[in-house]
């Protein structure tokens, strides 16, 4: 296991609850799951040549996701919007060590491959593999998710324990996506939602939606009466909202 780069732990701890916002009190394990966590749960990680580095979000947004998905013990994870895998990877560490102790997981993917043109599936597929899950627990399912969620309804209907939302940061995209994977998640379970920060500019924002993702989540959080908080430790900001 990587060492854990000290700066890094001690910003985790410094950040602690004073980086949380929000009324959902996540439970502490999920936290603690964070600090033990490896720094980077897929150090062979790779990405398209053309880019000069990694995900900007990756490893810290991996890393959080390996951790909630260990703390709670989740075991089925939907994720809407997954380019390389940067996050993918985090939920296919967590999947695949479940996996070994005997656990059945399953981790679904949805992507367009807009973002970066031909890196999803195989890209994605590869560093998933890499982090230790076996491709016949990982669904990669290509298209819009605006038509691909509702198509997974009768199959999956309460199924997720956890669906992360990274897709279309369009208010009206990012509505659509947290309204269609709603049905999908069991009760109890967690939605996450990414690039919520209001005070980032964002090329999707319009005078009615300046911040459109952060408006869509406490839009879609009040209309359902669904608790949430935001991790302002995660860049771009990483919102939870748990299920009724």
């Amino acid at each position: 296991m990587p060492l854990i780069p000290p700066f890094e732990n001690w910003y985790l701890r410094a950040a602690g609850l004073r980086r949380v916002a929000g009324a959902l009190r996540l439970p502490p394990e999920v936290f603690a799951a964070l600090l033990a966590a490896p720094h980077d749960p897929s150090p062979d990680f790779v990405v398209p040549t053309r880019w000069r580095r990694r995900e900007a979000d990756h490893p810290r947004y991996a890393r959080f996701c390996y951790a909630l998905a260990r703390a709670t013990r989740a075991r089925r994870v939907l994720e809407v919007g997954s380019s390389s895998g940067g996050t993918s990877s985090g939920w296919a560490r967590a999947l695949g060590e479940a996996a070994r102790e005997g656990e059945d997981v399953e981790l679904v993917c949805v992507d367009n491959d807009s973002y970066a043109a031909g890196v999803y599936p195989a890209i994605t597929a590869h560093n998933v593999a890499r982090a230790g899950l076996p491709s016949e627990r990982v669904t990669y399912l290509c298209g819009d998710s605006a038509v691909a969620l509702p198509g997974l309804r009768e199959r999956y209907g309460g199924h997720f324990d956890i669906c992360l939302v990274d897709g279309d940061h369009t208010f009206e995209g990012a509505t659509t996506d947290l309204e269609n994977a709603l049905p999908l998640v069991r009760p109890g379970g967690l939605i996450a939602v990414h690039d919520v920060d209001p005070g980032r500019a964002m090329a999707e924002a319009t005078p009615a939606h300046p911040a459109p993702v952060y408006d869509a989540l406490t839009a879609f959080a009040s209309r359902h009466a669904l608790p949430f908080c935001i991790l302002r430790f995660i860049r771009k900001h990483l919102a939870i909202v748990r299920v009724g």
